[in-house]
Parts: structure tokens; C-alpha cells; sequence
């Protein structure tokens, strides 16, 4: 179990796509340490979920699980490298974290290397202790079949539609279900990429991995989620700004075009079916996507938890393939 002085290293997975002879990598990395599980009092844990008096002590102690990586200690100032599989090569980041703990750039890679790559990133702390950790890279040919995915109410029942109450006990305090049918949906895709855009904070992306791919056996692919400012010692602004992941509509919108979009640019030769729900604004999303790169969109497929097929229509066209879900409604949980 890690102490609170030692440094965590997050690898996020990534892609790498072709220029000229070579790849390029966009890599994103995060350092940061581990606060104590009672730094954070009961009292803060409960107003994150607005406790009724209804949560039990091992609900709590989930809460403090879930929210570890939003309290965590982000290690500004470092200097990160890594290297590629078992390759000498040393890869170093030009800046050094920022007060979030974060560091992104776009790296060179030679044209040889193919498929999955394994990244093993190390900080060297001032007393010249090493902390490492090790991180996945898909390489991805100009032409082949992506798949965008959605998280939340795609492959993952959060009940968004529901209100923001029931979404924070579902992300918190409930364990995770896998919203029927997809999986094997996501399966009989075959040997595609696959790309989770998700209006989910980067902080979640420990739980949303370990759910998906590694216990509920999703396809592994990148991540692109969105970034919340924290600051856990100021308790109203931090309970304020984890309650916001949830709203901000529009923001998430904007947020997933850009990424989406992203994709886009960087493999324009690829087909790209884009999977999403009605809970937020995915058909609106991918319908703007398509708008801009319309010789890279093969298809649109959402998830209907609202029912918007027959209650609101011009938002899920024709050219959309819908599947039905459960209904989501507001104030009511499938989990109550």
C-alpha cells in the first residue's frame, strides 16, 4: 500500500498515428502522491453525495476509494521520461509537470514499430529515489475502422438523465454495472481501435479502467475525458467543482467535438462509427462530427435511455441507428 510521501506515476493509454515515415504520440502523464484516506473527514464525504442520513459505513469507505485520485496530492515541477518497450531510446518531456501534476506532448517514434507498445515513464525525486509505472500505446495504420465510445449511459449505467443526486451515488457509493448488451455489441466489432470520450474527469479514469477493460472486459483503447479543477483543502470549492462533472452540458459537448475531432484530424484515412446515448448530448455531438468530417463518420449509434426516438425526434434522425434502453427519468433510480 502506498505511503503518503511515495509518488504515483499514471501512464494514460494512447495512440500513435502516422507522419511521413514515422509515428507521432500525443502522451499524457500525471505524477502525483496519495493523501491519507482519513484526510478526507466523513463530514466532506457525505455532502459530496448529499447524504439524506441513508449512507452506510461501507458506503463511505467506498466514496473515499472513488474519490482517492480527485484528493490526490498532484506532484508539480517534475521531470518525466520514459521508454518504449524494451527499445534504449530515452524519451524526455520538454516541460515538467504542471501544478495539476500534468504533462502532455507529442513525441517521435520511429516507422518500424507497430501494434500495441508497452511506455514505461520514471520520475527521479530530488533525493534520487525512481518511481516508474508502465502505460499502453496503440499504433494505428492510416486506414482501418475506429470506434468513438461514450461512457456514461453507454456502457456504463450512471442515470445522468436521472439528476445530479443519483449520478454522484452511482459514481461513488454503488458499484458499477455494465449497461446490458453492449459488450457484446463491442465484441463483435472485431479487431477495430477503439477511442472512450467521456465528459468524466481525468480523476476517474483509475476507476472507469478497472471497470471496463479489466473486469467487465471491454476492448482496451485511449481515453479522452475532461479536465476539472480541483483543490481538496478548500472543501466548498472542491465539493462544488466535483458535483459540477455532472452538469455543464455544454462544456462536455464542446469538450468531445474537440477530441473527437482530434481523432479526426490526426487519422483522416480511418471510417470512425461513433456510439453514444441520448441521456446528454451525443446525437448532437456526433451530428456536428460528421458535419465537419463527413468522409470519416461510417455510422452513428445511440443508446436511448430517454425515449427520445418517440418523444423527441429531430434529435435522433434516420440516419441515426437507435437502440432502446431502459427509460432513465428524473428523481428516480433503477438502483433505489
Amino acid at each position: 500500500m502506498p505511503t503518503p510521501t511515495d509518488k504515483e506515476i499514471t501512464v494514460y493509454p494512447t495512440y500513435g498515428y502516422r507522419d511521413n515515415n514515422g509515428w507521432k504520440i500525443p502522451m499524457r502523464v500525471w505524477v502525483h502522491k496519495q493523501r491519507r484516506a482519513d484526510a478526507v473527514p466523513d463530514s466532506l464525504v457525505r455532502e459530496i453525495v448529499d447524504d439524506d442520513g441513508s449512507i452506510q459505513d461501507e458506503e463511505v469507505r467506498r466514496c473515499r476509494d472513488c474519490i482517492a485520485d480527485l484528493v490526490a496530492d498532484d506532484d508539480s515541477g517534475e521531470a518525466v521520461m520514459f521508454r518504449i518497450d524494451d527499445h534504449s531510446q530515452v524519451y524526455r518531456f520538454s516541460a515538467k509537470t504542471d501544478a495539476n501534476g500534468i504533462v502532455e506532448q507529442v513525441f517521435e517514434a520511429p516507422g518500424d514499430l507497430h501494434g500495441w507498445l508497452t511506455v514505461t515513464a520514471e520520475v527521479t525525486s530530488a533525493l534520487g529515489g525512481k518511481s516508474h509505472t508502465s502505460g499502453r500505446v496503440r499504433l494505428l495504420e492510416p486506414t482501418g475502422n475506429s470506434v468513438v465510445s461514450d461512457i456514461d449511459d453507454t456502457i456504463k449505467v450512471s442515470e445522468i438523465p436521472a439528476g445530479a443526486r443519483i449520478v454522484l451515488r452511482n459514481t461513488f457509493l454503488r458499484p458499477y454495472v455494465a449497461a446490458e448488451g453492449m459488450l457484446d455489441l463491442y465484441r463483435g466489432f472485431g479487431d477495430v481501435a477503439f477511442h472512450y470520450v467521456s465528459g468524466s474527469p481525468w480523476q476517474l479514469f483509475r476507476l472507469l479502467h478497472k471497470f471496463l477493460i479489466e473486469e467487465s472486459g471491454f476492448p482496451a483503447g485511449t481515453f479522452h475525458m475532461k479536465s476539472l479543477r480541483k483543490n481538496p483543502l478548500e472543501p466548498r470549492g472542491f465539493i462544488r467543482d466535483v458535483k459540477n462533472f455532472v452538469a455543464g452540458k455544454e462544456y462536455t459537448k464542446q469538450q468531445k467535438i474537440e477530441q473527437i475531432s482530434g481523432l479526426m484530424r490526426n487519422l483522416p484515412g480511418r471510417r470512425f462509427t461513433l456510439i453514444g446515448d441520448s441521456g446528454e448530448l451525443d446525437p448532437e455531438v456526433f451530428i456536428d462530427v460528421k458535419a465537419l468530417f463527413p468522409d470519416c463518420v461510417e455510422k452513428i449509434i445511440i443508446r436511448d435511455v430517454t425515449g427520445a426516438k418517440v418523444n423527441d425526434p429531430k434529435r435522433l434522425p434516420d440516419e441515426i441507428q437507435v437502440i432502446n434502453a431502459p427509460l432513465v427519468t428524473r428523481g428516480v433510480s433503477q438502483f433505489a
